[in-house]
C-alpha cells in the first residue's frame, strides 16, 4: 500500500474511533438518570472542541476531520442537553459559550487562515478535560462516568497522534497527548486499576480476562510475601 494510502487510512482510522468516542457517555445518559461525576463545562468544552475542529477540517478539507468531526458535533451537542437536564444546569450557559465561541473561530479563520484556527482549537482541546478531571477528584461518586468513552478517547487520541505526525499537523499532536493522559488521568479515578486487575482475576470477564491479569497477579504475590 503507497504510503499517502496508509496514512489516509490511518486518519479515518481515528476518525471512525473518534465517532465511536462520546456514545458509551450518551447512551449512559439516555438509560439513567445519574450524571453524578460528570462535567457539565468540559461536556460544552466537547461541543467548543468538535465545531473548530470540524471547521479546521473544512479549511483543508481534511476527509479523516470532517469524518470525524461531523457526527462528533452532533454527538456532544446531545450530551450538552441530556447532562443538562440530569445536572439541572440551565442549557442557556451552553448557548451563551458557543454564541461567544463563534466570533472566536471565525476572527481566527480572518487573522490566520486554518493554521491559527487550528491552533484554536488545539487551545480548546487541551482544557476540554480539565474540568472532568477536576471533578473526578472532588466528586464522591462516579457512577454517571461511562469508562468506554475515555477508553475510546484514549485510543482515538493515540491514532491522531500518529496520523497527526506524519501529516505534519503539531496541533493534532499536541492535543491528542495531553487527550491521552488527561482521559487515562479519569479513566483510573473510575476505575482503579487494583479494582479492575482484582475483578479480571476473580472471573468477571471469564477466562480472557483472568489469563489477562495472570501476569499482574504471579508478580504482585512475591511482593506482598516480601512485605510481610
Amino acid at each position: 500500500m503507497p504510503l499517502d494510502a496508509l496514512i489516509s487510512s490511518l486518519g479515518l482510522l481515528a476518525a471512525a474511533v473518534g465517532i465511536a468516542t462520546g456514545v458509551p457517555q450518551l447512551l449512559r445518559l439516555l438509560r439513567s438518570p445519574d450524571a453524578s461525576g460528570l462535567s457539565f463545562s468540559s461536556s460544552v468544552l466537547g461541543v467548543l472542541g468538535a465545531g473548530t475542529w470540524l471547521t479546521y477540517g473544512l479549511l483543508l478539507m481534511d476527509p479523516a476531520q470532517l469524518v470525524a468531526n461531523v457526527p462528533g458535533l452532533a454527538c456532544a451537542a446531545a450530551t450538552v442537553v441530556l447532562a443538562a437536564r440530569r445536572l439541572g444546569v440551565p442549557l442557556r450557559r451552553a448557548n451563551a459559550a458557543v454564541a461567544a465561541w463563534v466570533p472566536v473561530v471565525a476572527v481566527a479563520h480572518v487573522a490566520g487562515g486554518a493554521t491559527l484556527v487550528g491552533a484554536v482549537a488545539t487551545a480548546v482541546s487541551l482544557v476540554r478535560m480539565v474540568p472532568q478531571v477536576r471533578t473526578a477528584f472532588g466528586s464522591g461518586s462516579l457512577a454517571g462516568l461511562a469508562p468506554g468513552t475515555y477508553v475510546l478517547t484514549q485510543l482515538s487520541a493515540t491514532l491522531w497522534t500518529v496520523y497527526g505526525a506524519t501529516t505534519g499537523q503539531p496541533s493534532v499532536v499536541v492535543c491528542s497527548v495531553v487527550s491521552v493522559l488527561l482521559a487515562g488521568v479519569v479513566l483510573s479515578r473510575r476505575l482503579p486499576p487494583r479494582h479492575v486487575v482484582r475483578a479480571l482475576h476473580a472471573g468477571r470477564f471469564g477466562l480472557p480476562g483472568q489469563l489477562l491479569v495472570r501476569p499482574l497477579v504471579a508478580l504482585a504475590r512475591p511482593a506482598v510475601a516480601l512485605a510481610v
